[in-house]
Order: structure tokens, then sequence, then C-alpha cells
């Protein structure tokens, strides 16, 4: 038997919860449970476990569909709703057999009071008047002629944090992941006879620890999707895996800002630079350039650098790189020590820099 859960609950979200806020609880509670962050923390484990099962049937919505309509049991290896919705139907209509959820363990969660019909005998009566047992079970979990169908595993996300600077440049990264893989107890049917796998509770799958190696190509942004290929979910009655994808989060850095493939950094210049002009050399992805800042220029006032900005990781054309000019005044000399350089400064100003200042 599938042990009951309220994979809603686990989540702490009602049973109509839309598509984005599943995943939206899903990403924040797996950050703070996640097995790296809790070493050694079995409670912390298992609850991150829980988690990857509510978000593995909720995110998917034939698994979700099965939930809300037959719990637990619905995600077994092998049941057929349309087989179950069809004895429910032909118990409900007094055939003899009860079809009531969460009463049994021997028969998956599903509960078969068994009242034969009198004067029947087996291999006698009508046709589907009378019928053994373990038909019921074999019809509703897959027995008989039928073969189970291929069925590809599921796409799992999972978040990385790296550094502005290694989202423009590229980097490698080994990452530690938990991702569902075949149960070796039962080889992944979820099935122990006709009893649900002790070891995966009938789902078929275990959560296993990989190290990965991970390439994020330069030029990444907040938010971009990095696929690894059959690291996901593993796939039903030898069906191909699904993917891995890493949801990049950037890092912010101290003096760089970016704005889609655009860059902008602010590069501090001495009055005398700012008045006579000057050549001055600035830091770029790419190593170091001399941009001209001509005489006159203004605090605040942006130089471009074409294509000095971000890549693009699909091979496009990189961005700019906007210099924002930033005057620094001198603080270790006293106005005394700058009298005569201060006074004749003031005599330069011939109108007022604040005249035309209003709201």
């Amino acid at each position: 038997m599938a042990k009951d859960k309220d994979l809603y609950a686990i989540l702490g979200l009602a049973k109509g919860a839309s598509a984005d806020e599943v995943r939206k609880a899903y990403r924040k509670l797996a950050r703070k449970f996640h097995p790296d962050l809790n070493p050694g923390d079995k409670q912390a484990e298992d609850r991150f476990k829980d988690l990857s099962l509510a978000n593995d049937v909720l995110s998917d919505a034939k698994k979700r569909a099965l939930f809300d309509e037959f719990g637990m049991d619905g995600l077994q290896a092998g049941f057929d709703p349309t087989r179950a919705r069809e004895h429910r139907r032909w118990a409900d209509s007094g055939h003899g057999f009860s079809f009531r959820r969460g009463a049994s363990e021997d028969t998956g969660g599903f509960d078969f009071g068994f009242e034969a019909p009198r004067g029947a005998r087996r291999g006698g009566g009508r046709a589907g008047e009378e019928r053994g047992f373990s038909d019921i079970l074999n019809e509703m979990f897959g027995g008989g002629a039928e073969e189970p169908r291929h069925r590809a595993g599921r796409d799992i996300e999972h978040p990385i944090d790296i550094d502005l600077l290694d989202a423009l440049r590229g980097t490698r990264t080994a990452v530690t992941v938990r991702r569902p893989v075949a149960c070796t107890t039962c080889q992944g049917s979820g099935r122990a006879g006709r009893r649900a796998c002790t070891a995966c509770g009938g789902s078929g799958t275990v959560e296993t620890s990989e190290k990965l190696n991970v390439r994020i190509p330069a030029g990444v942004g907040e938010g971009s999707r990095v696929r690894v290929a059959g690291k996901g979910g593993v796939g039903a009655n030898g069906g191909k895996p699904g993917d891995l994808f890493f949801v990049v989060h950037v890092r912010p850095h101290p003096r760089l800002q970016r704005d889609g493939k655009d860059l902008t950094i602010e590069v501090p210049i001495t009055v005398v630079e700012a008045i006579r002009g000057a050549s001055i050399t600035v830091p770029t992805l790419r190593g170091e350039v001399k941009l001209k800042v001509s005489p006159g220029s203004q605090s605040g006032q942006r130089l471009r650098l074409r294509g000095r900005g971000a890549p693009d990781p699909k091979g496009g054309e990189a961005g700019d790189l906007f210099v924002r000019l930033m005057v620094q005044v001198p603080t270790a000399a006293t106005a005394e020590e700058l009298h005569d350089a201060l006074a004749a400064l003031e005599q330069a100003y011939r109108e007022d820099p604040r005249a035309d200042l209003s709201l």
C-alpha cells in the first residue's frame, strides 16, 4: 500500500493551486531543506524527499489528476485508472464487490468486499458476472495480455548560484544533486507480487545523490536554464529518462551592472582629468583597454565601448560596455593647501551650475 500523503499540504498549498504556485513553493522549500545545506539532518533529508515527490506529482498534469482522484494509490506502477473506474461503477451498481479507498493494505489501498451471487459457480454463469479476486487485481494493475507502455521520465530543475563574472565569462562547477532513479528492489515496477514495493513506497523510484560537473556557457543571465540531458526523472517501463535543468541565479557584482547584453561600469577620474581630458585604463571582460576622456567631461557622463559587453550564449553579437565617469575630488589635502587651486577653479565657473535646477 502506498502511504497516504497530502502532497498539497507538504508544499503548503491548497488543492486548487496553479502550476506556477507549485513551482514557486517547491523552489522555496527545496532550498531550505536541501541535504547539502543540512548535512547529517535526517529529518531535513526526509522532508526534501517528500518535497521532491510532491513537486514530481503536482507539476505533472496527468499524475496530478490521478492523485486528485485516487490519492497515492493512483501513482503506483501499472495502475489502470480506466479499469479502476469501471470496477467502481460495477461495484456501485450492486454486483457484489464494494470498492472503497484506503481500507486494505493487501490490495494496495483499496478494499474489495466480496459477496458472490447466490448459486454462482466459478467458470459458470453469465460472462463478467463472476470474477476471481486475482482477476480484479490483474486488471487494475496492468496484468493480462497488454504490455506496459513506455513512458519518458519527467524533466527536473535544480537551482545554481554563480557570480556575475562567472556568468559572463562562462565557468565549470561541480554540483551535487538529488534525482530519482529506478528502484533496484522492484526494478522500477513499484510492485512486490501483489503488494506495493516497500523500498520505494510503490512509486518505482528512489532518490539518490549524484555529483555532476556542469559547464555554464558564457553570457547566461538570471533565470537561464542549463540542460544536462538524461539526468532527470527515470523513465517507466524502459522509457527514456528526462533531462535535468539547472536554473541560474546570478549574484550581483559591486562595480558592474548588467542590462540585457549591455554592461555598465563606474570609473573614477580626477578633477584635472575631467577638465583637461585624459587617456585612462578601463578593465573589460577580455582585458584592459585605453579610453579617451574628452576635456570638460562631466561626472555621470557615459562612454561606450562597442562589443565589450556580455557575450551571447547562442552565438550572436556581444553587447556593449558603458563606462560611467565619476569625478572624484581630493579628500587627503586640506582647503588651505588647495587654496590657490580652488580659487582659480572657482573663477572658471562662468555660470551658476544650478541655475536651471527647478521642480
